[in-house]
């Protein structure tokens, strides 16, 4: 492997495609945009004006423009978060409605908790906004699952209108916490766009000194970008039914941007794994290997390498090797921990046998890069 090989790579096959890029946003931003202002027309405890996350936003996107995410904020105002659990009693009935249990729930585990609206709640009910299938709590607690399914009914209505559900497909609810639309328009570049809408709670808490995070060794990030992402605080998501998931996609963009300001490679690195992975992981095998994996590993490996000069561009195969041999060690280890949270196990759900695969494919790679480049682009 070397720089000449990885940097054409890059221009033939990473780089995004400015004119098709430019044409994808202008169709999809004002369909998302109206789908939003219609949910929140409904619900107005969902704003309207959704927080840019995701590859494109942080400029770790390849080749296309067909895929953006968004978080959509859940107006929850004076909430209370906590990790354990004491008088949670609700879970799903045989018809999967959430309805009160005798039983508590267990504590949450790692990585996720509870979160109370108390103060918030009766407000909620005098102006008759959490009443019926709008109902988003029990007792005191906000419910994931409610939320979002609630987000998802009013994002189907939205799209059933006329102008829109002629561009729009509305992917049914999953384990996912996002909800998927796939847009088809004739001015789009590529057959469509998929949009990915997360319902998000700002809930701005703390990082705690059980993250271990940050490392009192480490030289990565910088003092200041290390205030500033601890001032920032972690948000929460529905993806478990009743625990509420740390989100640290805010941080994550804060620490992206200005990453490559001294002329570096590191998203370039980082585009490149990305590319790679599509190899790696073909269509017909399941994706358990994903480009969130893939951003943690990038920050490991700048933990571990501070310094510009380990990613100046002449470096880009030594980083690149380095990030490929740290994600083969994770896959050995059955573990990739993430970057602000070292105890939650990124892999902890997913098919190892499948993993182990993708490392084989990685180990091609490897061995004779040119010949694998050759063969699969």
């Amino acid at each position: 492997m070397d720089n000449t090989l990885l940097n054409r790579f890059y221009d033939d096959h990473v780089k995004m495609i400015r004119d098709e890029t430019r044409q994808n946003i202008k169709i999809v931003m004002p369909i998302v945009e109206d789908i939003l202002q219609y949910v929140h027309s409904k619900d107005r405890r969902f704003k309207c004006q959704p927080l840019n996350v995701g590859s494109y936003y942080t400029h770790l996107k390849v080749s296309r423009a067909d895929e953006f995410d968004f978080s959509v904020v859940l107006d929850t105002p004076h909430l209370v978060w906590s990790s354990k659990s004491s008088s949670h009693n609700y879970g799903f009935d045989e018809n999967n409605e959430v309805v009160r249990k005798s039983l508590t729930l267990p504590d949450p585990p790692t990585g996720k908790g509870f979160i109370y609206l108390s103060s918030t709640i009766p407000k909620w009910k005098r102006e008759g906004i959490n009443d019926g299938p709008a109902c988003l709590t029990i007792d005191d607690d906000i419910v994931p699952i409610k939320v979002k399914r609630r987000f998802k009914s009013l994002v189907g209505e939205a799209v059933n209108r006329q102008h829109i559900r002629k561009y729009v497909d509305a992917k049914r609810l999953s384990d996912s916490p996002a909800t998927t639309l796939r847009i088809t328009h004739p001015k789009i570049a590529g057959d469509s766009v998929s949009v990915d809408l997360t319902p998000l709670i700002e809930s701005c808490t703390p990082f705690k000194e059980d993250f271990r995070w940050p490392r009192p060794e480490a030289q990565w990030p910088s003092d200041e970008k290390v205030e500033k992402l601890k001032s920032m605080g972690f948000n929460d998501i529905a993806k478990d039914p009743f625990y509420w998931t740390y989100s640290y996609a805010s941080c994550e963009k804060e620490l992206l941007d200005g990453i490559d300001a001294n002329g570096t490679c590191r998203k370039k690195s980082q585009r490149i794994m990305k590319k790679l992975k599509e190899s790696w992981c073909p269509v017909g095998m399941k994706q358990d290997l994903t480009s969130y994996h893939l951003k943690n590993i990038l920050f490991w490996e700048c933990e571990d390498h501070p310094h510009d000069y380990e990613w100046s561009d002449d470096k880009l195969a030594t980083r690149l090797r380095s990030m490929c041999d740290r994600l083969l060690k994770c896959i050995r280890e059955e573990n990739v921990p993430q970057y602000f949270h070292p105890r939650v196990n990124l892999f902890s759900t997913k098919d190892i046998a499948v993993l182990h695969q993708v490392a084989r494919n990685i180990q091609k790679f490897l061995q004779d890069p040119v010949s694998y480049l050759q063969r699969h682009y």
